[in-house]
């Protein structure tokens, strides 16, 4: 069967409607260019086809479980990483990368000015690292990875919690959810080191155990008071990466954390940090939308405002009102993660508007500082920010 036919054959597979004229008018008729496109079969690009077929039956699931959605697939290859990642944001990220790896201590670990030795640092340092397409024991800081998630396993506690001795005062919260995640993307190339799964299961079902009677999660590993929608939202993340991996996550669970944070959404788009009060931070839009998209429902009626609202900041400030803005890294962070999962059309203006505020922000010596002195987990962040249009870090999905 030559080409004409198969590209035929397929259309017909697809239902697509076919105006059928004899192969010599066909031909006589595109040569006098009287054949509209869409009688012209040969015209189409089946991969447009297929794209649209999938658009139009919606994200799909083998299962129940939100965990292994499959999204339609893009209508065509587009050139964004490429657009994006101009040799001045390379330049950026991996001057960035540089100073992390010289600043990994002889333990593996990372520590940062407000937390020595510490676990959640570490964990992103890795994920800074991934980000840029290396994995353990390979690529350019595949010693890195491998060293610090050597280091955090080497940090798991008999109770299952993953931390070490330079934890925040609160309480393990981040620690352990960012150890977990960090553990979990490196999992699978790790056979050299097989306590990882031992150390992820304990790991898991101490998240199970912390989930609060209000259905959310906050600083300490206990069932004890009320939940805070940021550590939230970093768990329920977790969880998901924990299913896809195989790992035991009960549905209710997530349920009951997307529950509570859809308590925590205000009608304009943000979300407070807890359930009662008004004050809310444009941070926490981005771990809403991560939140609520991670559970499986693209269409949630809270999205869009969130995303519009964390585009609307993004636009009305200057660069020099944002990068004085508090902890604007760790929101960057996470309105990164929520605005590459809305597409192209709301990533790329904010991706070059953060891009702005890094290039201010970036120290001689590649790192970023936060308000409060800590350099390391803020460059980490930073770092991953910058490598999104890459695609090689799982935590950025579409």
């Amino acid at each position: 069967m030559n080409k004409r036919m198969q590209r035929l054959t397929l259309l017909l597979a697809l239902g697509v409607g076919i105006t059928v004229l004899p192969l010599a008018t066909l031909s006589q008729e595109k040569k006098k260019g009287k054949l509209p496109v869409e009688t012209n079969p040969f015209a189409e690009d089946p991969q447009k086809l297929l794209a649209e077929r999938d658009r139009k039956k919606g994200p799909t699931s083998p299962g129940i479980d939100p965990a292994f959605l499959v999204l339609p697939r893009p209508s065509e290859r587009n050139t964004i990483s490429r657009d994006l990642l101009t040799d001045d944001v390379r330049a950026l990220s991996n001057k960035a990368l540089e100073f992390l790896a010289k600043s990994q201590e002889s333990d593996g670990g990372w520590s940062d000015t407000q937390f020595t030795s510490n676990t959640g640092v570490t964990a992103l340092c890795v994920l800074a690292f991934m980000a840029e397409g290396s994995r353990p024991r390979m690529g350019k800081f595949g010693r890195q990875i491998d060293r610090g998630l050597e280091f955090l396993l080497k940090n798991a506690q008999t109770s299952g919690v993953i931390v070490g001795k330079g934890s925040n005062p609160y309480g393990p919260g981040y620690e352990h959810a960012l150890s977990t995640l960090a553990l979990l993307l490196g999992y699978g190339d790790m056979p050299w080191r097989p306590e990882t799964k031992d150390v992820l299961s304990k790991a898991v079902q101490v998240i199970l155990r912390s989930q609060h009677l209000d259905g959310g999660w906050r600083y300490q590993m206990s069932r004890e008071g009320l939940s805070d929608m940021s550590v939230t939202a970093n768990v329920l993340w977790v969880l998901r990466v924990a299913k896809k991996a195989g790992f035991t996550v009960p549905r209710k669970a997530i349920e009951e954390g997307v529950k509570f944070v859809e308590q925590c959404a205000m009608p304009d788009g943000h979300f407070r940090y807890r359930t009662f009060g008004l004050q809310a931070a444009p941070s926490l839009g981005g771990t809403g939308v991560i939140a609520l998209s991670n559970h499986g429902d693209l269409d949630h009626k809270l999205i869009a405002p969130a995303r519009d609202k964390i585009a609307y900041e993004y636009q009305r400030y200057t660069v020099e009102d944002l990068k004085e803005q508090r902890f604007i890294i760790f929101g960057c962070f996470y309105a990164s993660l929520a605005m590459y999962s809305c597409g192209d059309t709301f990533f790329v203006p904010w991706f070059k508007k953060c891009v702005e505020v890094l290039t201010a922000m970036q120290r001689k010596d590649g790192e970023f500082p936060d308000q409060t002195g800590n350099i390391m987990y803020t460059t980490a962040m930073a770092a991953m920010i910058l490598q999104a249009p890459l695609g090689y870090l799982p935590l950025y999905e579409r």
